[in-house]
Order: structure tokens, then sequence, then C-alpha cells
């Protein structure tokens, strides 16, 4: 019998500052009644390489050639909001990434040489690293949505050490994904 898991590769987002602001962040969007899904804060990540859906018995070897990974700790920053695909039809709400989007870049593409032969090529397009704050489910209150993300468009949320990379395993429930970390990449 064959089993399947939902899998991507991330680095956390664990800095207490930057998840009081995004918490800030988020109860704005909530206050606006809006139609939004928003993400849970321990679920809160940059997604170097979405992988989906794959057999149970790749996952370990997923883990290994990712053990293979070389790179250097960074700094990211994180600052703005923005929308996918655009301010007037804003499907995903995200916060940026001003400084240390080259090194998450150089990440995704040094995961995706290991993986490609596994999982076959990344086909979500050109890599654009964000932190997906909340999916947005209908037009409801879309102006005052676009008024929050204006208002919030120049927010510095801080910056964020990246010092590991984790395969991470997606649980899709009623109530919302549960992540559970498979295995953790240490960067030098």
């Amino acid at each position: 019998m064959n089993y399947f898991m939902r899998l991507f590769i991330a680095v956390d987002i664990d800095n207490p500052e930057i998840q009081s602001k995004l918490k800030k962040f988020q109860n704005a969007l909530r206050n606006i009644d809006a139609d939004l899904k928003l993400v849970e804060l321990s679920n809160l990540h940059v997604t170097l390489r979405f992988i989906g859906e794959v057999r149970d018995a790749l996952a370990p070897q997923i883990a290994d050639r990712l053990s293979r990974l070389s790179g250097n700790s960074f700094k990211m920053h994180l600052v703005g909001v923005g929308a996918f695909p655009n301010l007037d039809y804003p499907r995903v709400i995200w916060v940026g990434v001003s400084e240390g989007g080259n090194e998450a870049a150089l990440l995704h593409d040094s995961i995706e040489e290991l993986i490609m032969d596994l999982v076959g090529k990344d086909k979500d397009g050109g890599f654009s690293p964000h932190i997906t704050m909340a999916r947005v489910r209908s037009g409801r209150n879309r102006n005052k949505l676009i008024q929050v993300i204006n208002q919030w468009q120049n927010i510095d949320f801080g910056w964020q050490d990246i010092k590991s990379i984790k395969l991470k395993k997606s649980t899709l429930t009623p109530q919302g994904p549960i992540y559970e970390d498979i295995s953790e990449v240490k960067l030098s």
C-alpha cells in the first residue's frame, strides 16, 4: 500500500520580537472582518522549496540529500507587506524579505540541485522569499484589506538569524495545517 506525505523545505521565523510584530499585523487583518484564513504564528516560515505530495519512502532520501547541503548562516531582514498576485486582486497576504533574499535564493538553487531528480523540477517559477501571513477566501471587505496592507507596506519587522533549514511535513486538517519537522540541516 502506498502512503503519501506533503513536504516542503523552509526556514523558521522564531525571533520573539518579529513574532510579536507579525501578531500585531495579523490582529490588524483580523479586525477588518475580511474573509481570511490567517496562518498560525507557530507555523510562520519562509519556504525555500515546496515539494508537495510524495511517497513516504521518499522522505528519508530527501533528508539524506539535504544533509549534503553546504551553506552559511545569514540574517534575513523582514520588511513590508504585500499581496499575491497583486493588491487589486489579493489572494495571499505576505511579509517581504528586504535583505537576505539573495542568500535564500542561493539556498533554494542548491536545494533544487540536490533533490530535483527525486521530486522533479520546481514548478513555482521564480523564487520569491516571503512569509505567508493569510490567504484571502473571498472579496469581503477587500477595500479595508487593501487599506491595512498599504498601512503596513513599509513596516520593519526585524532581523531573523537563519542558522538551519528544515524538511517539514504538512498534514492538512479542517482547522489548518499541522507542521512537523522531519530533518534539520545546520548552516555553517
